[in-house]
């Protein structure tokens, strides 16, 4: 038992490591040296938990899909419904603030996914679980209201895309946790232009 904490203890020094670094001095320059010099660990050690830079960020990438799931089912209650334009809201800010705690790796792997084909792999399967998510959601939705759910995936998809990169236009260059007072904002814009759009 003490093993398996010590090992735990290890594996979350190097992803925390990994994020500050990224955060400073972005994905493509940084080395597995960096990652290991940042956490104060021997070089070789990562890599029993990580077997590259890009298993690294691949883990930070899960971590970020377990939050963002985990907020949203704990927002309020509801088990992920669906069904009202406060419901939307949730999920929206969930996905805000997830990207937000997130945000050294979001950004990595957004840019790495632009030249790397592993990385445009781990993004796209990110953002074809959320999407399977949203559709879910977008069939709940309009279902109620009466609606066609037919283009619930079409739907998702916009949905997904306008959320990503949004959240990457306003806050790339920012700190961690840092939000300029605008994230309440944004946040309202972007439910009422989700909700509207879902049920149009």
């Amino acid at each position: 038992m003490a093993g398996e904490t010590k090992s735990n203890r290890a594996e979350a020094e190097f992803k925390a490591a990994a994020r500050r670094v990224f955060a400073r001095q972005g994905y493509a320059p940084t080395k597995i040296t960096d990652i290991t010099t940042e956490a104060g660990r021997a070089a070789g050690g990562i890599y029993r938990y990580f077997e590259s830079k890009a298993a690294v960020l691949k883990a930070l990438a899960d971590d970020f899909i377990a939050a963002l799931h985990e907020r949203v089912a704990g927002s309020a209650g509801h088990a992920h419904a669906m069904t009202t334009a406060e419901h939307v809201r949730e999920h929206v800010e969930a996905y805000w603030k997830t990207y937000r705690e997130f945000l050294p790796e979001m950004i990595a792997i957004y840019q790495a996914s632009m030249s790397d084909p592993v990385f445009a792999g781990i993004w796209g399967d990110m953002r074809d679980r959320d999407i399977a998510i949203w559709s879910a959601h977008f069939r709940e939705l309009r279902a109620h209201h009466g609606k066609s759910v037919e283009d619930a995936p079409r739907i998702a998809l916009m949905t997904r895309s306008l959320l990503e990169q949004h959240c990457y236009t306003v806050m790339l260059g920012a700190e961690v946790g840092d939000n300029g007072g605008r994230d309440d904002a944004e946040i309202e814009a972007l439910a009422r232009f989700v909700y509207g759009g879902a049920l149009a």
